[in-house]
């Protein structure tokens, strides 16, 4: 195989769920600090593969919305692939590509284990999702490991897009074209309480704002504050006057005929669970990636000969 990459391509694998994509799209990040054109690729069969490929293709890191079954003969001149931990693709060494690891915290035993099988190939393991309070005792765990560097746990990251969430609960949207891929990083659910809770809105100012259909007094104390989604519940035809309310205020409005509880637990099923989706999203994974790691040992090592 002839492969035609001017740095050595860089590897990041993980298993399902462990963040990689995040990391990849960090690492891709850092190298078009130095480097005109960056190419993200994505190898893969299954559904996550074909959503992370369209996601590089919308961003402009990747000419092709579809994943890669194999590592191609040719490669672009710089590239960061996304793969699997549990197959490397053939001609991965022949590439004299460098691998970065994925972990998420605190799953990193079985990442730890495959580390050594790898060789001098190995970059450097990034953990994911590690919350503040616990960082320091992961790196005395991990004192002697290969760590290129910890990601801390992030909400915006964590949570889903308006249209993960809209898909989620099976909802009918209004307003929402064009903001699909907005990050709903604090969602709330409003008072049942009598009061109509603007002051409460207006104190942890949400992004959305899960209310029932039979409470129009709380969905216009929420767009009173501007939030941005109201998630409607239920089966009460939404009042007019709300409808103009937020088409006015560019509100966009997500209305199912779910229950609250059956809504609460489809958005606790999607945090931390939802694919990256967005540019809002890719550039935040892109600037916690790039301010967690060691770039200047990235750089060097794809340098090497």
């Amino acid at each position: 195989m002839l492969y035609s990459a001017i740095v050595r391509p860089l590897l990041v694998i993980g298993r399902a769920g462990s963040g990689k994509t995040t990391v990849a799209l960090g690492l891709a990040h850092l190298l078009g600090r130095v480097h005109r054109q960056v190419s993200l690729l994505r190898l893969g069969t299954d559904q996550r593969a074909r959503h992370d490929a369209r996601l590089f293709q919308r961003l402009g890191l990747s000419t092709q919305g579809e994943p890669l079954s194999v590592l191609p003969p040719s490669l672009p001149p710089v590239a960061v692939v996304e793969g699997e931990a549990e197959a490397l693709p053939p001609g991965w060494q022949e590439a004299g590509a460098r691998i970065v690891a994925v972990a998420r915290y605190p799953h990193v035993q079985d990442m730890l284990s495959l580390l050594g099988q790898l060789g001098e190939a190995l970059l450097g393991m990034v953990v994911t999702c590690v919350p503040e309070r616990r960082q320091k005792q992961l790196m005395e765990r991990l004192a002697g490991a290969p760590v290129l560097g910890m990601v801390q746990e992030d909400r915006v990251l964590a949570f889903p897009t308006l249209g993960q969430l809209q898909e989620a609960v099976e909802a009918q949207a209004l307003w929402s074209m064009g903001h699909e891929e907005m990050a709903l990083s604090k969602v709330v659910i409003s008072s049942i309480a009598k009061d109509p809770g603007q002051d409460y809105f207006a104190r942890l100012r949400p992004d959305a704002v899960i209310v029932r259909s039979d409470k129009p007094d709380q969905q216009l104390a929420a767009l009173n504050v501007g939030v941005r989604c109201l998630l409607i519940t239920g089966d009460t035809p939404i009042l007019p006057y709300v409808l103009a309310r937020a088409e006015e205020e560019g509100t966009s409005i997500l209305a199912t005929h779910l229950g609250t509880v059956e809504v609460v637990k489809k958005l606790d099923a999607l945090i931390a669970s939802a694919p990256l989706a967005g540019r809002e999203k890719a550039e935040r994974a892109a600037h916690l990636v790039a301010s967690a790691i060691d770039a200047e040992r990235v750089l060097a090592s794809l340098r090497e000969p």
